[in-house]
């Protein structure tokens, strides 16, 4: 039988005791119970590990080493309840542990049928009237604090010896020491950030249930690590309130009865490494809510990176709590700690009360919105990487769909265009599997957006999210800046600024660098940028840039002309385009060194010639061209062009020079015919043949023919004009190559016409360009029609033959280096044309980019040549 008034009644039965005599019992064993337990006793736990190594002292529950005891006075009035015999309700099962003046030990409740923990003051501590008194204290006050953090305490009383004892439940688990051990034993890297998470939902619960005590306006004290509890199932526990006080405006002040036990100035209770520089002073009126959070905020700084915040003997460690802070997180464990926990942390450990977080609860709230955002990083990050999963499986099918293209391009290609239907279907079925391919990859690419829009939702900050959608934002301007599509430039812009980080502040600010070297040195640099003026692109004068060698000298994104001079040598006309951070540097692929450009003598050059140095340029991309090629940077070597296409004159000059040297023959078929289609298989001439039998204009031809191209040659005829002025004049004069006639019509920045973008009829010699039927027109008439390096009559007028054999996939194009490789004479297939013509309507036909073919045998009234040659050293 445990109930104690159950037990006198039994007694008074047996014995014949008078009801007088069981009271005077009853006040005895309550009188035998004023006393008070020492300040130190053991947890009711079963720790799985010992107290933390590092030098910091770890005291046990209350008083520091250097507390001061105050006098005994006489007991204070301690109302305690009788309980005289508790081994009839409870089996001694045990010693949990032991401390300084008291002891915990396992019982058995008979009458509930559990086990608990049992808190005695040892016998040598019962005439402690300050122990026994705290150690009350701690009974009532952990029994009024009922909250799932907090152990329960379930009875209190006293043995005939005098011991006060109280039970409560046992926790069996570990220490958040142990628990913060365990996080730090990783090594020097720190713990991971899953693992950190789940160590600060332990600490959350903590300040929970601490927030709570503060509700009921009472302060822990002694909160540190080995205080904390984390059982077998989860819970986590805030023990040890030997030394807590109820606060007088708390709700429990006047819930418990007033023991006499207040706490003097000048005493230090609790453990050093913890406590705040207040407590750490004995200035017992200045405790509060903020000195439990300061201890917290010591407890967080050894949760993040493993050491307490002071180390040392309890005398040393409480001269430094005093005096200073501790050593700041960032610097004792950089890179490892998240900023924005070192600031809580440093908030709650401010040295004055005022500035720390005013409550428990409110740094319960700061952390849980930080592992609310790390929860939603970490699923960000899951996101980002279910969508970085994606990127091979997209470019796997992209890659397949071109090269299906690719294989349909060549089944196709082999075919008439009036090949029967059945002969294309295989060619066909590899576009239609192509075009599936890319469907596949368009939803893909979808999902991937999605995806990464999905991680921005979790975590609107979150870098990675950021950087993947930042970068793909960047090609879609720098695809839409070299196709020159300036409404989705700005939409890419728009997109990538709002994804852009410190790594493309260059690129958004849009500066650049260039660097040049020429030969001879020293030669001076002007510079001349192109700005839009009327529809046209104008090149406007910036300035002397300097002499060369120039070295990264920076420049505002844009597109530029240089103008390069030298004594003795030809001005050297040089643009180039300054991308998004980009360093124009004009390496040569496979070099390493930019590439050293050559000015040419003066003497080198005739008046119509025109240098077109090596480098770079933006070759195809015009979705506009007919047989244009995907846009690409090819590197041309350089050259020179001749500023118009051959002249009527120049070519009556090489025909009566085969004349003259008895080449009748070869003068007859060379000279200019009517297509046999226009002229019903009739062969036509068209120069006519003077007494002397020269070739001449015809008897209707105006004297400014002479200025027009010829036209109406077949390919051969003007390669064999190509060989007569090579050997007259000893330079290896040729047709002009596909990539150069471009280059030399574009420039470096990818412009559709050599005047720009606008397709205007007026300058260039097109239809519709002036009244009345569409004809030719002398060279020179259309000073608007011309390209970068100064070659003219590159969108209208006349096209022009080019060198190489007509490919589907264009010329040859090695490591990124145009390989020019002219035709054989006698090599079958088709030849390739370049340029736009007087009969070219509307202007979309007359694009730079645009590419035509024919037999090398045909003839047509737009269709003409101009010769090039390659630079040479010394010109």
């Amino acid at each position: 039988m445990s109930d104690p008034a159950a037990l006198l009644r039994k007694l008074a039965g047996e014995l014949h005791l008078s009801p007088s005599a069981c009271a005077e019992i009853q006040r005895a064993l309550a009188e035998h119970a004023a006393r008070s337990l020492t300040e130190e006793l053991p947890a009711t736990v079963v720790r799985d590990a010992p107290a933390a190594a590092g030098g910091a002292p770890r005291q046990t529950g209350g008083a520091s080493a250097v507390a001061e005891r105050r006098p005994s006075a006489a007991p204070p009035a301690v109302h305690a309840p009788v309980a005289a015999w508790p081994w009839d309700r409870y089996d001694d099962l045990g010693l949990i542990g032991r401390g300084g003046m008291g002891e915990v030990r396992r019982v058995r409740d008979r009458v509930m049928g559990r086990v608990l923990a049992m808190k005695l003051l040892r016998i040598e501590g019962q005439d402690d009237a300050d122990g026994r008194a705290r150690f009350l204290d701690e009974a009532r006050l952990t029994a009024c604090l009922q909250h799932p953090g907090i152990v329960p305490v379930h009875d209190c009383g006293m043995l005939p010896t005098g011991q006060l004892w109280f039970t409560m439940k046992e926790v069996r688990g570990r220490t958040l020491s142990a628990l913060i051990r365990a996080l730090h034993a990783s090594g020097e890297a720190g713990p991971s950030p899953e693992a950190l998470r789940r160590v600060l939902d332990v600490f959350v619960r903590v300040c929970e249930a601490v927030a709570y005590a503060h509700g009921q306006g009472v302060l822990h004290r002694d909160l540190k690590p080995d205080n904390v509890m984390i059982g077998e199932f989860g819970e986590v526990l805030v023990m040890d309130w030997g030394i807590a006080r109820a606060t007088a405006r708390g709700a429990l002040a006047d819930a418990l009865p007033d023991s006499g036990h207040h706490t003097h100035a000048g005493l230090v209770l609790g453990t050093p490494v913890y406590m705040p520089p207040e407590q750490a002073r004995g200035e017992a009126e200045q405790l509060g809510p903020p000195s439990d959070v300061y201890s917290l905020g010591a407890v967080l700084y050894e949760l993040l990176c493993g050491e307490p915040p002071f180390r040392g003997t309890a005398l040393a460690v409480l001269a430094q709590v005093v005096q200073r802070s501790p050593e700041q997180l960032a610097v004792r464990c950089p890179d490892q700690i998240p900023r924005d926990l070192i600031a809580i942390c440093e908030r709650a450990m401010a040295r004055a009360p005022s500035a720390r977080y005013a409550s428990a609860e409110v740094l319960a709230a700061e952390i849980r919105g930080f592992l609310d955002g790390a929860r939603r990083r970490e699923r960000a990050r899951a996101l980002v990487e279910e969508s970085r999963a994606l990127a091979p499986q997209i470019e796997g099918l992209r890659a397949r769909a071109r090269a299906l293209r690719a294989e349909a391009k060549a089944v196709l290609g082999r075919l008439d265009s009036f090949a029967p239907a059945a002969e294309k279907a295989q060619g066909w079925a590899l576009e239609d599997e192509a075009r599936a391919l890319d469907r596949a990859a368009a939803l893909d690419e979808a999902t991937w957006h999605q995806k990464l829009r999905a991680a921005l939702n979790e975590a609107p900050d979150f870098d990675e999210a950021h950087a993947a959608l930042a970068d793909a934002h960047l090609a879609d301007l720098r695809a839409a800046e070299e196709a020159r599509d300036a409404e989705a430039a700005a939409r890419a812009e728009a997109f990538l600024r709002a994804h852009a980080r410190e790594r493309h502040a260059v690129l958004l600010r849009g500066t650049g660098a260039l660097s040049l070297r020429t030969d001879p040195e020293g030669a001076q640099v002007w510079l001349l940028r192109y700005v839009e003026q009327e529809r046209r692109l104008r090149a406007e004068p910036q300035g002397f840039l300097g002499h060369t060698p120039l070295c990264e000298v920076p420049l505002a994104r844009g597109s530029y002309l240089l103008l390069i001079r030298a004594p003795g040598y030809r001005e050297a006309r040089y643009p180039v385009k300054i991308g998004r951070g980009e360093h124009w540097d004009g390496v040569r692929p496979g070099g390493a060194e930019p590439f050293v450009v050559p000015l040419l003598p003066s003497e080198a050059l005739g008046e119509e010639d025109v240098y077109v140095p090596a480098g770079f340029f933006s070759a195809g991309g015009d979705p506009q061209a007919g047989d244009g090629l995907p846009a690409c940077r090819i590197w041309v070597d350089g050259f020179v062009v001749r500023r118009h296409p051959v002249t009527q004159a120049e070519y009556l000059a090489f025909l009566n020079d085969l004349l003259e040297r008895g080449r009748e023959s070869e003068a007859a078929a060379a000279c200019p015919r009517a297509a046999r289609a226009i002229a019903g298989n009739v062969d036509i001439p068209l120069f006519a043949r003077d007494g002397d039998g020269r070739f001449v204009l015809g008897p209707q031809a105006r004297a400014e023919q002479a200025r027009h191209p010829v036209a109406s040659v077949d390919w051969r005829s003007a390669v064999a004009y190509a060989s007569w002025l090579e050997a007259r004049t000893g330079a290896p004069w040729r047709l002009v190559g596909e990539l150069e006639r471009e280059k030399a019509a574009r420039g470096v920045d990818g412009r559709f016409f050599p005047w720009g973008d606008e397709p205007e009829p007026t300058w260039a010699c097109m239809v519709g360009g002036r009244p009345g039927p569409a004809s030719p027109a002398p060279v020179d008439d259309h000073p608007t029609d011309e390209g970068p390096h100064g070659a003219r009559g590159l969108a209208g007028n006349i096209r022009d033959w080019c060198a190489e054999l007509w490919m589907p996939d264009g010329p040859t194009v090695v490591d990124r280096i145009a390989r020019l490789q002219p035709a054989d004479a006698a090599a079958p297939g088709l030849r390739s044309i370049r340029g736009g013509a007087w009969s070219s309507g509307p202007p979309a036909v007359c694009r730079a980019a645009g590419r035509f073919a024919a037999r090398p045998e045909d003839r047509f009234s737009a269709v003409g040549f101009r010769l090039a040659r390659p630079v040479v050293a010394g010109g």
